[in-house]
């Protein structure tokens, strides 16, 4: 297969693999600078260096929506591009391909034995601080979860790449099923698309199918394990050019007498004409579910206040006004730093409202309790509100509760 395809190194290939491993390196640094990662202990998500905590819900809520609708409106507009220019698992299968040649496949399966390490505790740090447990193995320490959970995926990952391979995308992948399902004729797919004047030019040679490391033949309509890839493109400018004539083989969107083929310089505007009307309401649903989610990210609460009667407990006997009550005052810092929170107590009368203690200081998602006395000096028959304001003293964030009192 070598000595046919020669060097099919053209703009497509390279762009894809820059693509692929900007995106494996992204997935190797996010968990230890905190790009993104969940940690389990403290049952927090980090996005973008911001902590979000079980409260937060409703935040990371909305960014899955958003990701989720990006992920299903390229597939159904583009096919699988997050396969062929994203996946990890086709970068892997392309070049355990090229290991097999080089290395024999005994150094092929030893280098994935070796990487498939390496990927299993980067996952592991997902789940928790890596640079930690990095620290303990140095140590001497063997902690026994973590290394059964790398053990476990050093495993699967040794499998997927060293025996699986492309199986992985065709059988056991789900993102690939999904796009099965919602896929149509309108989706971007591989045509031989002749242009006017030059009609039945494909060289027939099926160096595009050879190519393919997904098993794909182009030149049919059955492509559901396509990966947009673009190789079988490579491919064929390669024969092409050798012949002097266009290359006929595209990436198309639409069918029938609507079909574009994205690679006719000529008709770029006509291109960007027809394939607006497909391309705007994705676009535009993107942009405000994604101004939705930054937004609801800024103005996430950073901290919690919540406000109950402690009906276990009553003031001490002999008190002259029988009608007092305990209740606990309930913090939580959802911030991303320690904080000293302040309490205050409003809309009582004076000298109603006693506090176990009106400062606390508090550690990143620490929880903590205090006791609020509210008893009344003077009987003053009625419902009466107050209020329960927190304020970090450095980060400025508030939060308030509204309650009542009631006096019989």
């Amino acid at each position: 297969m070598k000595s046919r395809l020669g060097k099919v190194q053209t703009v497509i290939r390279r762009y894809r693999r820059a693509s692929q491993l900007t995106v494996l390196a992204l997935l190797i640094v996010s968990p230890f600078v905190n790009l993104f990662r969940f940690d389990l202990p403290s049952m927090s998500l980090y996005l973008f260096g911001t902590r979000l905590w079980v409260k937060h819900t409703f935040v990371f809520f909305m960014l899955l929506v958003t990701v989720i609708y990006v992920i299903i409106a390229a597939s159904l507009l583009f096919g699988r591009v997050f396969c062929g220019w994203v996946c990890p698992q086709n970068l892997f299968n392309e070049l355990t391909r090229s290991w097999d040649r080089r290395f024999g496949r005994a150094g092929s399966t030893l280098l994935s034995v070796v990487i498939s390490l390496f990927g299993a505790f980067v996952v592991r740090s997902y789940f928790s601080d890596g640079r930690a447990l990095l620290a303990q193995y140095l140590s001497g320490q063997v902690p026994p979860g973590p290394t059964v959970f790398i053990l476990g995926f050093t495993l699967f990952f040794t499998m997927a790449m060293a025996w699986w391979r492309t199986s992985v995308c065709r059988v056991a992948c789900p993102y690939g099923h999904l796009q099965s399902i919602i896929s149509n004729a309108d989706t971007m797919h591989l045509q031989v698309f002749n242009l006017p004047g030059n009609r039945d030019i494909c060289a027939t040679c099926g160096l595009c199918a050879e190519i393919c490391h997904m098993g794909v033949d182009p030149r049919t309509p059955e492509q559901k394990h396509c990966v947009v890839c673009g190789d079988c493109l490579d491919a064929c400018a390669l024969v092409s050019g050798a012949r002097k004539v266009p290359r006929v083989l595209n990436f198309t969107i639409g069918s029938g007498d609507s079909a574009v083929a994205l690679r006719d310089r000529g008709r770029l505007w006509q291109n960007v004409r027809q394939l607006a009307p497909r391309l705007v309401l994705p676009l535009i649903l993107t942009v405000i579910l994604g101004s939705l989610s930054a937004y609801m990210l800024a103005h996430r609460p950073r901290v919690d206040l919540v406000v109950a009667k402690n009906h276990r407990q009553v003031l001490a006997a002999g008190s002259p006004i029988s009608s007092g009550n305990v209740m606990a005052v309930s913090i939580i810092n959802l911030g991303n730093e320690g904080d000293r929170f302040h309490l205050y107590v409003e809309g009582l009368p004076d000298n109603w409202a006693a506090l176990e203690r009106s400062e606390i200081e508090l550690e990143p998602g620490e929880r903590a309790s205090v006791t609020l006395r509210v008893h009344p000096t003077e009987r003053i028959v009625g419902t009466h509100r107050f209020t329960v304001r927190v304020v970090g003293e450095r980060s400025g964030a508030e939060a308030s509760f509204d309650t009542v009192h009631v006096v019989y």
